[in-house]
């Protein structure tokens, strides 16, 4: 395993850390992993990233699943469809430095009769392919790819209000729910022979672009809507402009040198919550793995977070404890939300549950 993801092992538990935080505290309730991160985004639920997957096929072991979804509470909140104006990308490092070496664009048209034109162009060093076809369809790529975008239910889970209740998690409030459950979201699946990434432990993120703009941009969950202010925890910055749509503007090489200080003050605060805060140091080694945000993967490997990240993954459980004091040695308070997956997930492509009616 190559260097620049030794430190994501060491630190087993911390990627996208604090979500629950940011998901109970926020002014929207729907505000969660990277669901409405930022005004920028709020404007057109078309081009907001909810949350990006990465991980092993369950169907064929050589190959990866990269999924991406947009459109928080699609049909409610959000539209249903892809915005045939923008890209939607997903964007691989292979060796550490936090550029793209591949780069993966998908590209919508216009809706007629429900559905939309697809076309995805994959360049890279290992692979150049094209393919097109219509939404709600598997579409082949030449040489053992496949991808298919459209309504699918929201594969993210989490019990928001026994969160809002106090952190009354587990029955000891009131009763124990998803907030998730019901609603759906537009995802584009992808899945590729994972030779076409490059080697085994690559970097991936995921961004959508409107008029030459960067819209959003997403690698770990919630490192937008926890670290960067204003947020629940920090009213303002010394940034001009929103930080918030700056964080999502910015690309994850500058990741370091633009918010590695937002973060540590974030980390600083929050794990003071449990009597027990950080120090300097620990929250600026913590820090230095949830930047660039960029989630890492050894494709070669079936584990999950943090590991890339799995549909049934349970992020909320493993961050939980990091909150609450259960990194560096400290004893957490709270080590569930005893809320699990609900989804029906299934172990053949396109992976995600049907959409709910």
């Amino acid at each position: 395993m190559r260097t620049f993801l030794k430190p994501i092992t060491a630190l087993v538990t911390v990627s996208g850390v604090m979500i629950a935080f940011a998901v109970g505290l926020a002014a929207l309730p729907t505000r969660a992993a990277d669901h409405l991160d930022a005004p920028g985004t709020k404007a057109d639920g078309r081009t907001d990233i909810n949350d990006v997957y990465a991980f092993q096929s369950p169907a064929n072991s050589v190959n990866t699943v990269l999924i991406m979804t947009v459109n928080p509470a699609a049909g409610a909140l959000s539209m249903t469809t892809f915005h045939p104006k923008a890209s939607y990308e997903f964007l691989i490092d292979e060796n550490g430095d936090a550029k793209p070496d591949t780069e993966i664009e998908i590209d919508f048209g216009k809706v007629k009769d429900s559905k939309q034109e697809v076309e995805v162009e994959i360049d890279g060093p290992h692979r150049e392919v094209e393919a097109e076809g219509k939404t709600g369809k598997e579409i082949k790529i030449k040489g053992g790819g496949k991808l298919r975008t459209g309504l699918f239910d929201d594969p993210f889970f989490f019990d928001l209000a026994n969160f809002n209740n106090g952190a009354t998690f587990c029955g000891t409030g009131l009763p124990v729910s998803d907030f998730f459950l019901g609603l759906n979201v537009s995802a584009i699946v992808l899945e590729v022979p994972s030779e076409w990434l490059g080697p085994d432990d690559i970097g991936v993120w995921a961004r959508t672009v409107l008029g030459g703009n960067q819209i959003d941009r997403m690698g770990r969950p919630a490192i937008n809507t926890v670290f960067i202010p204003p947020n629940p925890f920090e009213a303002g910055s010394t940034s001009p402009g929103n930080p918030e749509d700056l964080f999502n503007a910015t690309k994850p090489k500058n990741d370091v040198a633009t918010w590695n200080t937002e973060v540590v003050n974030t980390l600083l605060f929050l794990s003071g919550l449990d009597g027990t805060p950080y120090t300097a140091g620990e929250a600026a080694a913590i820090a230095g793995v949830l930047l660039p945000d960029i989630l890492t993967i050894d494709t070669s490997s079936s584990a999950g977070f943090l590991n890339g990240r799995q549909l049934a993954d349970d992020v909320i459980d493993a961050e939980l404890g990091v909150v609450t004091g259960g990194f560096f040695g400290g004893s957490a308070v709270l080590t569930s939300d005893c809320v699990a997956n609900d989804s029906a997930f299934t172990s053949s492509f396109p992976y995600l549950a049907s959409p709910n009616p």
